[in-house]
């Protein structure tokens, strides 16, 4: 390692006569690889905090790529090369890789293949299919799901997944200083930094993130043993969800609805954990005051801000189904949603620029038919019907499992009409969720062999 950085000094006091930008650049990339292919957690929690920003983009040609989407490759690489060099020391930890479901993933992709073969764009298909659809799979599930070995670096992950959610949630109370409270309606929103959007320009793009992080915050109970620590993290929990309400986005409250409604049901009836009391039913009637004031007040001015919004997604909604109808078995092929968009007349016409699918649904029944939709069904499926199970064999173990559940399955519903579907924001807590799910397994298993010898 000495000889190899020493040889890397020297290539790059070399190359930087010639070009310094490149040359930073080239040593600050390798140096992330060296760093994360010796501490592939540190890779993770750097990922992990990293999640939100997904407009800070960096274009080669006709190539670009965000901040996290770089650091994920990173990680990718640096995962390979980790477990290569285990491999020469004759190390046979390769073999213990997982990839997590992927035998209805395999279905999947072999579908989206073969639309990709019958599509007028094949190349743009496949390169679309590799892009997104393989890039999530083993990047954001496959890869954080292997580096998660033990408890600390699952609860170091959750802790770097909430630093980040709660500084979005402070970006947008910032935002609310730069809004005109009087004359326009406000909501808590994304801002610029250094002439850009990190995090976009959508209050959806921060309430989709927010949904997931005010339920994962209460699996940190799991590792508490503080009344003062349990207090705080109500309180996190509290902050986080009001943060949310106050995006004003309507995906947010029916999530946050279904979530507090679907946390509080199986806590109290399914795991029985919990018994009504006062202080049950005050903490219910908080967080539905909590919904439904800032619904109220601002219903006039809300529903005025959304007409146009409803309009827009009921005309994709519309292109995305004609396109069913047209081709129903495998859909147009993989990336082709936008350019269904560009060709209807009524949509350019009235909104201009094309955009992409506002909803997995859309996405999938018009791209890749009803095999694709299916088969994508069938994979999703099982990661929550695995984590309903886990719940019911692991009920001990429910502090953990359940807010991780439904923060990833509240994550996955907003999918439905928002455009992350294939990012790590969704991706990586579901890597995270399964995780616990299988250290759970492995700490159960170790505890029966004990128990039978």
């Amino acid at each position: 390692m000495f000889i190899f950085l020493a040889l890397l000094s020297i290539a790059f006091l070399f190359w930087a006569q010639s070009n310094l930008i490149l040359a930073i650049i080239s040593l600050g990339i390798i140096s992330t690889l060296l760093l994360f292919s010796f501490k592939l957690e540190w890779g993770l929690y750097i990922l992990a905090f990293s999640l939100p920003i997904i407009d800070w983009n960096f274009t080669w040609g006709s190539l670009s790529a965000s901040f996290v989407e770089i650091v994920a490759l990173l990680l990718l690489i640096s995962f390979a090369i980790n477990y290569f060099f285990l491999f020469l020391k004759g190390n046979d930890a390769w073999k213990k890789i997982i990839l997590p479901l992927w035998q209805p993933f395999l279905i999947f992709v072999v579908v989206i293949l073969t639309s990709s073969l019958f599509s007028h764009y094949l190349l743009s298909s496949l390169w679309y299919t590799i892009r997104w659809l393989l890039f999530f799979y083993l990047v954001y599930l496959t890869v954080p799901y292997n580096i998660i070995k033990d408890g600390r670096i699952l609860k170091n992950t959750i802790i770097a997944l909430v630093i980040s959610g709660l500084g979005l949630a402070i970006i947008g109370i910032i935002s609310l200083t730069y809004q005109d409270w009087y004359n326009d309606f406000f909501r808590i929103q994304p801002i610029s930094i250094g002439g850009i959007y990190p995090f976009g320009q959508n209050h959806n793009l921060l309430a989709e993130f927010l949904v997931i992080i005010t339920f994962l915050v209460l699996s940190l109970k799991h590792w508490s043993h503080s009344v003062r620590l349990n207090r705080f993290i109500n309180i996190l929990f509290l902050f986080l969800m009001a943060v949310t309400i106050g995006t004003f986005s309507r995906t947010a409250w029916i999530v946050l609805g279904l979530g507090s409604g679907l946390y509080l049901l199986l806590d109290t009836v399914y795991l029985k954990r919990k018994k009504w009391n006062y202080k049950n039913i005050l903490f219910a009637l908080i967080i539905s005051i909590m919904i439904l004031v800032p619904f109220i007040i601002r219903m006039d001015r809300l529903q005025a801000e959304n007409v146009s919004s409803t309009e827009n997604r009921l005309l994709l909604t519309q292109i995305a189904w004609r396109a069913f109808l047209s081709h129903p078995l495998l859909g147009y092929g993989p990336g082709t949603f936008v350019g269904l968009v560009d060709n209807n007349i009524r949509f350019v016409a009235k909104y201009g620029d094309p955009l992409d699918s506002h909803g997995i649904g859309q996405k999938l029944i018009a791209e890749t038919g009803f095999l694709g939709t299916m088969s994508f069904a069938l994979f999703c499926g099982l990661i929550f019907w695995n984590l309903y199970q886990g719940l019911k064999i692991y009920k001990k173990e429910a502090q953990l499992l359940l807010p991780l559940a439904v923060a990833v399955l509240g994550g996955f519903v907003y999918q439905f009409f928002n455009t992350s579907y294939y990012k790590g924001k969704l991706w990586v807590p579901i890597a995270v969720a399964l995780s616990a799910l299988n250290l759970l397994r492995q700490k159960y298993a170790r505890k029966k062999r004990v128990a039978i010898n």
